[in-house]
């Protein structure tokens, strides 16, 4: 077989079985778990950021509203195999990233200041249903790649694989989300008429120090703290609360483009 061969070729030696990353169906499966752990990790700094500091719920109830994704996940892992065997591991994974996708989509309808309850957790639900998918089929095809002398390493890079994903999801998204917050709630600050131009530097001032998402009541107190006009505060409130939302809309945007990217 072509491991066989690679494997009479380069030996034994570490450095050089590092060119077993040119075998398209190791690489190609490894860059999938990447992707895939990066959107889903990417997702789950956001929701709880939306159920807990948009919604207040508290953690017992956020888990509780990402639960379907987790129950849809386990249970279209385990159907996975069955649809490989017609439709092979490619054409599942490709499904499993257009479910993706439009679970995406479906956040930016349900992301809203209230939330609809039955919505969300219907398009929590889909979005498992293309996780699972997708994680249905990638440890066979990593596995399969390689003989069985090179499965412990094989599995090796699937969790190296696995693990940054998780670190980019949560450190890239993060990044976009906190970004987004900074610059639309400035924007949308400077655009307001009802906010003084004083209040606009200031902000500008508050901003240049770092941004981080807060609580409604949070917000309040920081305003009542600054001792505005109530028409200044609660026109403040309002835009921070408009940013809080396009900000996690960029970062589903941003998880939506990355499952494109993976197509």
């Amino acid at each position: 077989t072509r491991w066989q061969r690679h494997r009479e070729r380069v030996g034994r030696d570490p450095l050089v079985r590092l060119d077993r990353l040119r075998i398209p169906p190791l690489r190609s499966g490894l860059v999938m778990f990447l992707a895939q752990n990066t959107i889903l990790l990417g997702l789950f700094f956001i929701m709880p950021l939306y159920l807990q500091i948009v919604q207040g719920y508290d953690a017992f109830e956020t888990g509780l509203r990402m639960l379907p994704v987790s129950v849809t996940m386990f249970a279209t892992s385990l159907l996975g195999p069955r649809f490989a065997g017609r439709a092979g591991p490619r054409r599942v994974v490709r499904v499993g990233l257009v479910v993706i996708v439009l679970s995406c989509l479906g956040l930016l309808q349900v992301l809203e200041p209230e939330i609809d309850t039955t919505a969300f957790l219907v398009v929590m639900g889909v979005l498992g249903v293309g996780m699972g998918l997708i994680v249905s089929q990638l440890g066979n095809v990593v596995q399969s790649s390689v003989d069985e002398e090179g499965r412990s390493e094989a599995g090796g890079l699937q969790n190296t694989a696995l693990q940054l994903g998780a670190a980019l999801g949560t450190a890239l998204i993060g990044a976009v989300v906190i970004g987004g917050l900074a610059s639309t709630f400035l924007s949308q600050v400077q655009d307001n008429p009802a906010v003084s131009d004083a209040t606009q530097e200031q902000v500008g001032v508050q901003l240049e120090a770092g941004i981080s998402f807060i609580s409604e009541p949070q917000a309040q107190a920081a305003v009542d703290a600054a001792n505005l006009p109530p028409e200044e505060g609660a026109a403040l409130l309002d835009e921070y609360g408009s940013a809080q939302l396009a900000a996690l809309k960029g970062g589903v945007l941003l998880a939506a483009a990355i499952a494109l990217l993976s197509f």
